[in-house]
């Protein structure tokens, strides 16, 4: 039937442009934590970061928006292995922590 195919038509679309999103907001949390960790002379690991937390959330101003959090990896001294966190409401960059490390 037509409405049954127009029904996984409108599916296959939504999927698509959530993974495009999701993409997007991958990207966009790598370049943060990659200049975060330029900033604070320490050396981002694995080129990478993974999505450890989603959820609908309320920004700052009330609206409910997409909530990720990414986590990546990166070393002060070469030896040891640190966790970073890199914090996005919807399209924006909310924060980064890069925790507590040696020098």
């Amino acid at each position: 039937m037509l409405s049954d195919e127009l029904f996984i038509l409108l599916g296959i679309g939504l999927i698509v442009l959530y993974w495009y999103d999701a993409m997007h907001a991958r990207e966009m949390a790598r370049k943060a934590s990659i200049k975060a960790c330029q900033s604070s002379d320490v050396a981002f690991l694995d080129d990478t970061v993974s999505l450890v937390k989603l959820r609908l959330k309320k920004d700052r101003y009330g609206r409910f928006t997409i909530y990720r959090e990414y986590q990546f990896d990166f070393t002060s001294d070469g030896y040891s292995r640190h966790h970073g966190l890199t914090t996005l409401y919807g399209k924006q960059v909310a924060g980064i922590d890069l925790g507590v490390f040696r020098l």
